[in-house]
């Protein structure tokens, strides 16, 4: 960080999958993969379903799936099952996913003059255990995962920690994200690595990676 980079002061929640990490797409290929011996068609129709809904618990995922594009009436213990089996094949990954470029150095350079916080729909414990493996717990003043849902989650974490929400900046690369901030007051800044596809309203800021964080947060 050079001595001319300033930015106001916010509190920064990021979202994990497609921000901090670059684990999003080995994400949704993984919950692709639990149905790869599903018809054609409803394979598709899983791999579009799965494009568009990033930023929500795996549970709500796979009973979608299940109920609205397979037809199937999912029980606790189906979904609970498929959880295990998503679970199992993309915890190795993440432990050697590369970040997202320029996501080491804006929480290398900013965690001592911004609070930083971490919000994500991946299971709380879950996402505590690959935040402290891959050493990025010292960064965030708190790790959030699910339940709840997002938009509930920030409004505890706005809360908890008595943070005013037009001073606050969520950082997602989801529309769930956006939803959650907007649903909350709070300010927003789209991670998008393919801007033609972007998921946000045109009006949002978006940026590719967090290489441009900073120049962002001084455009809100």
């Amino acid at each position: 960080m050079s001595d001319d980079d300033t930015i106001p002061s916010y509190a920064l929640v990021f979202d994990f999958d497609g921000v901090v990490l670059d684990s999003a797409t080995l994400k949704r290929q993984a919950f692709a993969d639990v149905y790869c011996q599903a018809p054609e068609a409803q394979y598709r129709a899983i791999v579009a379903y799965l494009s568009r809904r990033g930023g929500q618990p795996r549970e709500v995922k796979f009973r979608h799936i299940e109920e609205h594009i397979l037809g199937k009436r999912a029980s606790d213990a189906r979904i609970q099952a498929l959880c295990e089996q998503f679970k199992a094949s993309v915890e190795e990954h993440l432990l050697t996913a590369p970040p997202i470029p320029g996501a080491l150095e804006f929480l290398s350079d900013w965690h001592h003059h911004q609070w930083l916080y971490l919000l994500s729909a991946t299971p709380e414990q879950e996402l505590k255990a690959i935040v402290e493996q891959r050493q990025l717990a010292p960064y965030f003043k708190e790790v959030v995962g699910a339940p709840p849902d997002k938009a509930t989650g920030l409004r505890n974490l706005l809360t908890r920690h008595q943070l005013a929400v037009k001073a606050t900046v969520m950082i997602g690369d989801s529309y769930n994200d956006y939803r959650a901030a907007r649903s909350n007051g709070t300010l927003f800044v789209g991670v998008t690595a393919n801007p033609a596809q972007s998921p946000f309203p045109a009006d949002v800021i978006t940026i590719k990676d967090l290489r441009t964080l900073v120049q962002a947060l001084n455009r809100l």
